[in-house]
């Protein structure tokens, strides 16, 4: 073996080993009775790795594909993805390798494929998971309506593609990064010339999922129900749905 392929050999070794030694947050519930709880209105379908989460009548529905958090096992976001159904979207959350977006952020592509029915799609992800759509969506922009960024920011230049975006944080994250936030604002449309910013007040970062608290984030003065409540308020009226 040559000392480059070697060396890249153990590197890849290294970083597996290292992964395997990192903790994912949970989902803070049992995923198969939340389901049950529910699928009234709402109809779950699980892949091997992913969950689509839809209302029962799928005609004109515009679907969104969603990429979770770093560290954090996609289930934690049903919760969410429910209260988007209910309101008229379509949606696709995907589960990432080692729960690491940016292992598999080419990943919508492969899954819009399975739907043709959806005409419009939109890209969105939480923290990690938003920087690795807004990746995503700079190298295919033709083929989504907008980005939804929740506790995150694009460090691809997407301002002049002519999407809508929309960014969502809350008032007490303590593990989003603010200066990069702002750093990397430029790289998105101009406030109301493409850019809706909404701040969840009381909200903070882990509570967009339900995986309980996050090392780092503030105290929160909402539940995760209604932030979530409210994230997916915010979210329908962005898209037309309400």
């Amino acid at each position: 073996m040559k000392h480059s392929a070697l060396a890249a050999f153990f590197a890849v070794l290294f970083f597996t080993i290292t992964l395997s030694a990192c903790k994912s947050y949970p989902a803070a519930f049992e995923v198969a009775r939340f389901i049950n709880q529910n699928e009234s209105g709402v109809t779950y379908i699980e892949g091997d790795s992913f969950f689509v989460v839809m209302p029962e009548e799928i005609a004109g529905t515009p679907g969104i594909i969603f990429y979770p958090g770093g560290l954090v096992e996609y289930q934690a976001y049903l919760p969410l993805m429910e209260k988007l159904a209910r309101k008229g979207a379509f949606c696709i959350l995907v589960k990432m390798p080692f729960d690491f977006a940016f292992f598999d952020f080419g990943a919508a592509g492969r899954y819009m494929k399975l739907y043709p029915q959806i005409d419009k799609w939109y890209m969105a992800g939480h923290s990690l998971g938003g920087a690795m759509a807004a990746s995503y969506i700079s190298r295919h922009e033709e083929d989504f309506e907008g980005l939804i960024l929740l506790a995150a920011y694009s460090t691809h230049d997407i301002s002049e593609e002519g999407l809508k975006v929309l960014s969502i944080y809350g008032s007490n994250d303590g593990v989003l990064n603010k200066s990069h936030y702002q750093k990397y604002r430029k790289n998105l449309p101009a406030v109301g010339k493409g850019l809706t910013e909404t701040i969840i007040e009381g909200g903070n970062h882990a509570q967009f999922a339900s995986y309980g608290a996050q090392k780092g984030d503030y105290m929160p003065e909402i539940t995760p129900d209604e932030q979530q409540e409210k994230t997916a308020e915010e979210i329908a009226e962005w898209m037309g749905l309400k």
